[in-house]
């Protein structure tokens, strides 16, 4: 193991883990905190915003405890994090409401006026929904903090975020920086904005209080990271045209590389990548991981009792009696989009049992991947030949082999499943000097676990009920671009 660490702290819509990563991509070690319930008074798409910040304090804690090397031997603290989760801050860093999630739609009638001038800009609706329905909130507010801006603010006094934070806002795609236009038209006073900087900088030095929260060194180099996503497409080498990966965590997230801004168009959005000057094309479906866990909290007390006594994931005792269930779970197919209210479950009859339902869900999550391929195919003119993977559901192989079998492509599996985590070490990597490029970084710290084939009878089935799936996005699609436009 080499002796330059990397400490990556990954905050997730669910929970938050802290990871140690050397430079040769090896996760020396980690711990990981799902959220608490949140108070009555909280909307479900909202969230404590300290609870961020105990988690990331408290993983890190536990991470730091159970590395040998210690604290001492960290040259880089990086933050990567869900995108499009925004607070309201005072001057001191303290949050004046919740931060209200990515997966939030709330918007305003004069938000929904603007639509083709915001597009894709999610943030900027939201904050537009504070400045009329809590204007005397908006006002006292010093700064709109994303969530990384939110946690470097703590760690070491900067209020930054990447670019691809940033572009949820009132952000110009040219420029990469706040549009002065687009903050007057919506009423978002700019000095009220975080500072843009490009992944990969160096903002600040871990403070006394942060140091004696998280047990990292004082002065220990904060190198500001990227998007959840963008650090994902980079720990897994997306770095250059015809390479795509899917991401399974909280929703499903499919990128591709792309050498400039492209339009953005139907449900894709384009992002500045992790690596500054490049973009990525992306398909998100949210809430699709969300789906399974409310599936398990739902309708899985057995096997949530079970896991409890045996000391064996409950995901793991769901997904035994799911591989019993036939590919294409006997016709039953999952339209995931509960996070919309939209979710559908399709041919259902008294032959499903449970486990159909658990083998659906994990379905949808492969036909979704399939749309999205199949868009990006068209779009940008390539066949892609394979789809590396990561997120929580690259854990299950019950999960690979059923994205294999509906994508019809060779699945490449890292050695380390958290790509996000990887990424952020390359941005540390590189941001610290002890790699010179990008590409220098993957070739050290990138490794291949799997490769996993489709097999081929199961790949017949599922095109088969992709056309059922396909027909209900299709169905569904004026309502999808309704909740989040």
């Amino acid at each position: 193991m080499s002796d330059r660490l990397f400490a990556i702290f990954d905050v997730g819509t669910t929970g938050t883990r802290s990871v140690i990563v050397d430079e040769e991509g090896r996760e020396v070690s980690k711990a990981y905190e799902e959220y608490p319930l949140k108070p009555k008074d909280v909307k479900i798409h909202e969230q404590v915003a300290d609870t961020y910040w105990r988690a990331s304090a408290n993983t890190m804690q536990r991470a730091l405890a159970s590395c040998k090397h210690g604290s001492d031997a960290i040259v880089g603290v990086i933050v990567t994090t869900a995108r499009d989760s925004i607070t309201p801050i005072d001057k001191n860093g303290t949050a004046l409401a919740p931060t209200v999630t990515w997966i939030d739609s709330r918007k305003t009638a004069k938000s929904k006026e603007m639509a083709e001038e915001v597009g894709q800009r999610n943030a900027v609706r939201k904050m537009m929904w504070f400045a009329e329905n809590r204007p005397g909130l908006f006002k006292k507010t010093y700064k709109w903090a994303h969530i990384d801006a939110f946690i470097n603010n703590r760690l070491c006094g900067a209020l930054v975020s990447s670019p691809a934070e940033s572009r949820f806002g009132p952000f110009d795609y040219k420029t990469l920086q706040w549009s002065v236009e687009l903050c007057e038209a919506a009423g978002i006073p700019i000095d009220k904005l975080a500072d843009i900087k490009d992944s990969g900088t160096t903002i600040g030095d871990i403070n006394s209080e942060a140091a004696k929260a998280t047990s990292l060194r004082k002065g220990t180099p904060v190198i500001l990271g990227s998007g959840d996503q963008q650090c994902a497409a980079l720990g897994m080498g997306v770095m250059k045209p015809g390479l795509v990966k899917a991401t399974t965590g909280t929703g499903t997230f499919v990128v591709t590389h792309l050498e400039e801004f492209m339009e953005e168009s139907f449900v894709m959005y384009c992002h500045p990548s992790a690596i500054p000057g490049k973009w990525i094309l992306e398909g998100v479906t949210p809430g699709t991981g969300l789906t399974y866990k409310w599936y398990r909290d739902q309708y899985c007390e057995p096997e949530i009792a079970l896991a409890a006594q045996t000391e064996k994931d409950v995901y793991q005792i769901i997904e035994s009696s799911a591989a019993l269930v036939p590919a294409g779970s006997d016709g039953l197919v999952l339209f995931p989009y509960m996070a919309y209210n939209l979710g559908i479950l399709y041919n259902l009859g008294f032959g499903h049992t449970k486990a159909h339902v658990a083998r659906a869900i994990l379905e949808a999550n492969g036909y979704t991947i399939s749309f999205y391929l199949q868009m990006m195919e068209g779009l940008i003119d390539v066949e892609f030949k394979e789809l590396f993977i990561g997120g929580g559901g690259a854990n299950s192989p019950l999960w690979r082999q059923i994205q294999a079998d509906c994508t019809d492509k060779t699945i490449v599996l890292p050695r380390v499943k958290d790509s996000t985590v990887i990424g952020a070490a390359m941005l540390g990597a590189v941001g610290s000097g002890v790699y010179g490029d990008y590409s220098e970084a993957y070739e050290n710290m990138f490794h291949v676990d799997e490769r996993r084939e489709p097999i081929p009878e199961n790949v017949a089935v599922y095109k088969k009920l992709y056309t059922v799936f396909n027909k209900m996005v299709i169905a569904e699609m004026g309502n999808i671009l309704d909740a989040i436009s």
